[in-house]
């Protein structure tokens, strides 16, 4: 026992002596020193940006906010030091100027909250995450810091910088490693302890003499183990800007197709910092988009449009009310698109909007944790406004959308609705492949530099539209060609009532579709008329009123590459009524056909099972349907595939009812007022 008390009492001291020597080597900068080095270090800041055409439900609570954010005018973004008497270093990725944005004009501002923009840049190196820059004017006092290569693994340095965005400050600690840098290992970083916080990024990693060692460009949040670029990288610098991103990825929804390359892009210098920051965009955004264009090249056999499993999928589509993707599984051999849950929002008399999740896998139009939207909304117009006034303002259309689904802005802990972000930025008139013509408009979010992006199609009584915001870093990534792109894949289905049918059809070739240019509806009296491609419709039936609801439903053609071919048609008495009446397309079975739609297939062509004419119970309702022999015919697909078609006729009431009593005769007057195409 006396032995283990004196082992430990000997081990306790040795400690403790050790704990005092190092503490007694801790070196500290002297204050003269660091009062010099306050004429060379600077934060990096850039305005904050506001809108006067963005409404809110409520004046916004900036008193909520703490003395310094209430009455801050800038965004402190990271650290610059002099570096000789007219140009300063920072991290390149302070000014981050590959990725678009909205916050262009950069200063760097003293003690005294005094600023001084930036000009040019002389230097540039995303690999190295430095860039050197020069000022349209300077301070009257500036002190150049010296640089240092000497630096080993116990040195005592100074992490120099904009804490927290709080100011410049000073804080002591320990050079701990040197590791590989992290993409070639071209050279060692620097891995100290001294504290690294938010705003520290191009601030200087000084030694004992206040000189630069090293670049700092990265914190752990999780202990006090930095990275600092060593200073002398820095000579590594040349005349020609470097950019470089390792792995640029893009993928195809659902898909493991993915295809990543390395970027680089190099520019001649100096350039302002406007017109440098507009040629890297570019080269991104074309790199970007080449990018996208090789991959769908590479899967071009098996992908949409061309793929031989998608062209099967074609036999049976689903019924979609507004807009769906068109989503592969991740080996492209089944292609779905599914209904998702919208939420009916009413307005006013006559006016609603529906909403949800562009996508079926997601539970909410909100990105998790975030107020972002990615959003499917079915937009009805004001009664008292006409369609073409309605869809001719994007304004009025994500006006109505914000009214039930609200954008909101967090002034602290509180959140304000957003009742308008004003007239968009950018409005573009496009069709797409299918012949679709899209109204796609761009708003910018200036307080958080976001933006929101709107693709819509007019409709019977409104528009259907997708919605998306998110940071402006990724209109870079070639955001709104990709968005256009995916229009593509978007299948859509329209309903509303015969007099809204009526105006929509009324605005002509500038806003309809291609598959309905043609398309011709009429009513009067108990007298409806209806001229489709594949049929017409001269229908005398009192129930059947200007408010009846009537839908068509597209998917994509079989016979053509890129079309839409009509899926559903759909006319009931009553809108949300269990009548109504139909007229659906169906094609031969593929070989991946579900039993379910082959035994439909089998029925309808055999006139048996669901499709004998006879009144058949479906759960609540009463169905009657059959097949049109002829007008059965057989279409070619693109791959040269013969597929036969014929077209299935049905009407449907409620069970138990006085309408079921007189359904047949309703039916019967339906199937006769229906002329097929080569009948």
């Amino acid at each position: 026992m006396k032995f283990f008390a004196t082992f430990w009492s000997l081990s306790l001291s040795l400690l403790l002596c050790a704990g005092a020597s190092a503490g007694n080597n801790i070196e500290f900068l002297d204050k003269g020193l660091i009062q010099k080095l306050n004429d060379g270090v600077y934060e990096v800041v850039t305005p904050k940006l506001e809108d006067d055409n963005i409404t809110y439900a409520r004046k916004l609570p900036f008193e909520k906010l703490a003395y310094v954010q209430r009455n801050e005018k800038y965004h402190s973004i990271g650290t610059a030091f002099f570096i000789s008497e007219k140009k300063l270093m920072t991290a390149e990725h302070v000014l981050d100027l590959r990725y678009f944005s909205l916050h262009k004009d950069f200063f760097i501002r003293d003690r005294n909250g005094k600023t001084y923009p930036l000009n040019k840049v002389f230097k540039c190196s995303s690999r190295r995450d430095m860039v050197v820059f020069d000022l349209k004017e300077y301070p009257d006092k500036i002190t150049p810091l010296h640089f240092n290569s000497q630096v080993e693994v116990g040195d005592t340095v100074f992490s120099v910088g904009n804490t927290l965005g709080e100011g410049i400050a000073y804080r002591a600690g320990q050079v701990a490693s040197f590791t590989p840098e992290w993409d070639y290992g071209e050279w060692e970083d620097i891995r100290f302890s001294s504290p690294s916080s938010p705003g520290n990024s191009g601030g200087p990693l000084l030694n004992t003499a206040g000189e630069v060692i090293g670049v700092i460009v990265k914190g752990n949040r999780s202990e006090n183990y930095n990275i600092a670029v060593p200073i002398t990288e820095a000579k590594k610098l040349g005349d020609r800007a470097e950019f470089y991103s390792r792995n640029v990825r893009v993928g195809i929804w659902g898909t493991a197709a993915t295809l990543s390359k390395d970027w680089s892009y190099t520019a001649a210098l100096p350039a302002s910092v406007s017109e440098f920051a507009q040629q890297t965009q570019d080269s991104l955004k074309g790199f970007y988009r080449n990018l996208r264009k090789e991959l769908q090249e590479q899967v071009k056999e098996k992908n949409f449009p061309e793929g031989k499993r998608f062209r099967y999928s074609l036999r049976e589509q689903p019924i979609i009310h507004g807009l769906a993707p068109v989503i592969p599984d991740i080996s492209f051999r089944k292609w779905t698109a599914k209904q998702v849950k919208l939420e009916k929002e009413p307005l006013a008399e006559g006016q609603n909007v529906y909403h949800g999740p562009l996508h079926h896998k997601m539970n909410r139009f909100r990105h998790p944790n975030s107020d972002y939207f990615d959003m499917l909304a079915i937009v009805e117009k004001p009664p008292e406004i006409d369609l073409k006034t309605f869809l001719d303002s994007p304004a009025m259309v994500l006006d109505t959308v914000l009214s039930t689904a609200p954008y909101f802005r967090y002034i602290g802990r509180e959140r304000v609705a957003i009742t308008s972000l004003g007239e968009p930025e950018k409005i573009e008139i496009w069709p797409d492949k299918l012949g679709r013509r899209w109204t796609s408009s761009l708003w910018y979010i200036p307080y958080s530099n976001d933006f929101l992006y709107s693709n819509c199609l007019p409709s019977p009584g409104g528009a259907v539209c997708t919605i998306r915001s998110a940071w402006t870093g990724l209109l870079t990534r070639d955001y709104i060609a990709a968005s256009h792109e995916t229009c593509n894949e978007l299948v859509a289905g329209y309903e509303g009532s015969l007099d809204d049918w009526e105006e929509y059809l009324a605005l002509g070739e500038k806003y309809l579709p291609a598959s309905l240019q043609q398309a011709e509806i009429s009513h009067k009296g108990d007298q409806t008329g209806i001229r489709l491609k594949d049929f017409q419709l001269d229908l005398k039936d009192p129930e059947i009123t200007g408010d009846s609801s009537l839908g068509l439903h597209f998917g994509y053609a079989n016979d053509q590459l890129l079309a839409e071919d009509l899926i559903l048609f759909s006319l009931s008495p009553e809108k949300g009524g269990a009548a109504s009446c139909t007229i659906r397309p169906l094609f031969e079975p593929s070989p991946f056909s579900a039993e379910e739609y082959v035994r439909t297939w089998k029925e309808s062509i055999s006139g048996t099972g669901d499709f004998s004419g006879k009144k058949i119970a479906q759960g609540y309702r009463v169905v009657i349907q059959k097949s049109i022999m002829p007008p059965g015919k057989t279409i070619t697909d693109p791959n040269g595939q013969k597929i036969k078609k014929i077209f299935t006729v049905g009407c449907a009431s409620k069970t138990s009812t006085a309408e079921e009593q007189d359904m047949e005769q309703n039916c019967q007057r339906f199937f006769q007022s229906a002329d097929f195409a080569g009948k």
